[in-house]
């Protein structure tokens, strides 16, 4: 079993290994025989290359909050997006906002280059006689406005991009 958890900010690789003898640990590339004791559902006593540890483990949604021998450590829970983001392998992809049903522009709110929050208003579009703010759908940059003000879309067209 691999793998990758956060303890005070840095990353550590994890892998565990079942051997003849009880369990191989390797971290960021050091090993240790580990064998372990439940003692209860969220207690364990860790026996790591002769030296004992009491190791107590308070699972949460964001992280987990582990007691080793009476020294307590935060470890974050890694979601997969933050995997992605901190590994850098996240490919930030353009979105292309377009209208979900035929309109006049009323207002533009934003212009090509402004960062944007997620759920900002962008503009303003006017249908069967209500004004709907269109909101970024992500945090970015406006990189093109495609509709003017006063200007009439059909359901489909291209109204703005965010990257």
């Amino acid at each position: 079993m691999n793998l990758t958890f956060y303890l005070n900010g840095k990353e550590f690789f994890l892998k565990v290994m079942e051997r003849e003898n009880g369990i191989e640990i390797s971290i960021d590339n050091e090993k240790y025989m580990v064998e372990a004791e439940k003692i209860n559902e969220n207690e364990f006593l860790l026996n790591m290359n002769g030296k004992v540890y009491n190791v107590i483990i308070y699972p949460s949604k964001q992280n987990y909050s582990v007691s080793v021998n009476g020294k307590l450590f935060q470890i974050e829970k890694q979601s997969f997006t933050k995997f992605l983001e901190r590994s850098g392998k996240l490919v930030k992809k353009k979105r292309e906002v377009k209208a979900s049903m035929s309109g006049k522009v009323v207002r533009i709110l934003a212009k090509e280059g402004d960062e944007v929050k997620e759920n900002q208003g962008v503009l303003v579009l006017e249908a069967m006689k209500m004004e709907n703010e269109i909101k970024s759908p992500k945090s970015g940059k406006i990189t093109r406005i495609a509709v003017s003000e006063g200007g009439s879309v059909e359901a489909g067209n291209l109204l703005f991009i965010v990257e």
